[in-house]
């Protein structure tokens, strides 16, 4: 139900209202929710979205464990509610204004605050992440079919060797013509996933490991010819036709990749948001833009996630290990890159 919220002018402070008119899809949906929730959380503020925002959340989620409400805002006629934008696009990404992250003290209270239109603020909600998962929590059913899929693919397992899932969503189609116009980037082509593969089987097969990529793309036929080769893919799809309603396809995907144990991400929030829910490892791309940084490099290089590492495919045949680390101390404007050789 709506929270409504209304102003009463007796002088006693009020927690600072926060909010985005974020009107992405899921994964932006997501990374704003995260956002109001830090703020929320951590500043004692208090999120709110509009009811969209928060119905597209519910269908893959639930309504009841959702902490962020919806709301109503009433006001004497006598005054008139301004919202208070603290954020700016930068580049390609939108950028929380310095005045408000260094003055965080000065805004907690008796203020209408807009953090902007996407605000991906992963360096600062993976630190309430673990609180995030508790609470965004897959529809039953929809983990069942999940459940499913990786108990099917156990019964197929002959050498008993416990099997290590790896989460890959591939994203293709339209997202190029996104990711040109956004971020003059251009998609990952076979060689990133041949090299991220090699890197997970070194790290995790053994004589009681087997690594099983789970992929999930928007386009099965390109992921089946490039990466249908390998015996230990398997593709996400073949677990759900006939299975998953039109409605739950979103919910599954989601909840498939956020199901396994470590992830391999292209672009996106969606995949991001994956890799998030399932908390292991990442591998993720850099370099699809030769000459600058794209959307995503800028959010994953901020936030400097542990057991992340990016891999730089400007020159497929000699693709270079790349890990972004937090300047000591920490701050949230800048990192530095340690390159190692491939």
């Amino acid at each position: 139900a709506s929270t409504e919220i209304k102003m009463v002018m007796h002088g006693n402070p009020f927690p600072s209202i926060v909010t985005t008119e974020s009107n992405g899809r899921l994964g932006n949906q997501l990374s704003a929710y995260a956002a109001l929730q830090y703020f929320q959380e951590v500043h004692g503020m208090y999120g709110v979205m509009g009811s969209w925002q928060i119905n597209m959340l519910a269908d893959v989620f639930g309504k009841e464990n959702l902490k962020v409400t919806t709301f109503n805002v009433d006001v004497p006629p006598q005054f008139s509610l301004n919202w208070e934008m603290v954020a700016s696009p930068s580049q390609s990404v939108w950028e929380l204004n310095s005045n408000f992250l260094d003055n965080m003290e000065e805004y907690r209270h008796n203020k209408f605050i807009n953090i902007g239109l996407y605000p991906h603020y992963l360096f600062l909600y993976k630190d309430i992440l673990d609180q995030l998962r508790d609470h965004l929590v897959f529809k039953p059913h929809v983990t069942n079919l999940v459940n499913n899929g990786f108990e099917k693919i156990r019964s197929e397992n002959k050498n008993e060797k416990e099997m290590m899932f790896v989460g890959v969503h591939c994203r293709l189609t339209d997202y190029g013509n996104h990711l040109k116009a956004v971020s003059g980037a251009s998609l990952v082509d076979h060689h990133y996933f041949d090299r991220a593969f090699d890197i997970y089987r070194a790290r995790y097969n053994n004589a009681t490991t087997q690594v099983v990529f789970l992929v999930m793309s928007d386009d099965p036929q390109w992921i089946k010819e490039n990466l249908g080769k390998y015996e230990d893919v398997r593709f996400g799809i073949n677990f759900r036709k006939g299975m998953v309603t039109e409605m739950d396809m979103i919910a599954f995907d989601l909840c498939l990749l956020g199901s396994c144990n470590h992830s391999i991400i292209t672009y996106g929030t969606f995949g991001t948001w994956g890799a998030l829910f399932a908390g292991g490892d990442v591998i993720a791309p850099t370099g699809t833009n030769p000459g600058a940084k794209t959307e995503d490099d800028l959010i994953w290089e901020k936030a400097a996630m542990d057991g992340w590492l990016y891999l730089d495919v400007r020159d497929v045949n000699n693709i270079q290990e790349v890990t972004y680390t937090p300047p000591v101390p920490p701050t949230n404007s800048s990192t530095r890159i340690v390159q190692k050789d491939a």
